[in-house]
């Protein structure tokens, strides 16, 4: 195995002249405050209890309601790190349910940003949230608007 030395000395020095550790703490709690939020907010919605990350690419928690997993599918909130953005996510609970519906909006209009490869993305369908990191009200009632829209979507393709 090749270690690229100089981004661990990069990352060492980051370490010690920045207070990136504090930031990427304080991102994870607003991850877990918009997951909070939205579990008090939106009725109906059984929430996974943890938040998963990334490798810092993305973090993400997920949530789905009795009519989504009977149709195999389940909403994923995404924290993009690279934009400091959310994004909502509809995706299947395995690649042949994802590729069904990849299928199935592939023969519709589709208002929303599809995946270009069903095997190699973890989504069907996404929207981007377009607000803000610092204005955590808005990016809560997005969310909860693209939940809407996306469900909704995707039931009435079915």
């Amino acid at each position: 195995m090749e270690l690229r030395s100089d981004l661990l000395l990069q990352y060492k020095e980051f370490m010690q002249t920045t207070n990136i550790q504090e930031v990427y703490q304080e991102i994870l709690k607003l991850i877990k405050y918009v997951r909070t939020r939205l579990e008090k907010e939106i009725c109906g919605y059984n929430f996974m209890n943890r938040i998963v990350e990334n490798e810092m690419d993305f973090s993400y928690f997920q949530m789905t309601n009795q009519k989504l997993k009977e149709l195999g599918l389940k909403i994923q909130v995404i924290f993009v790190h690279k934009s400091c953005s959310f994004e909502v996510w509809m995706s299947g609970y395995n690649r042949k349910i994802q590729n069904k519906y990849f299928e199935m909006i592939s023969r519709c209009k589709c208002p929303y940003e599809k995946c270009q490869n069903p095997e190699r993305n973890d989504y069907i369908v996404k929207i981007p949230v377009k607000k803000d990191i610092d204005k955590i009200e808005d990016i809560i009632q997005e969310i909860k608007k693209d939940v809407d829209m996306l469900e909704q979507f995707m039931c009435s393709n079915e």
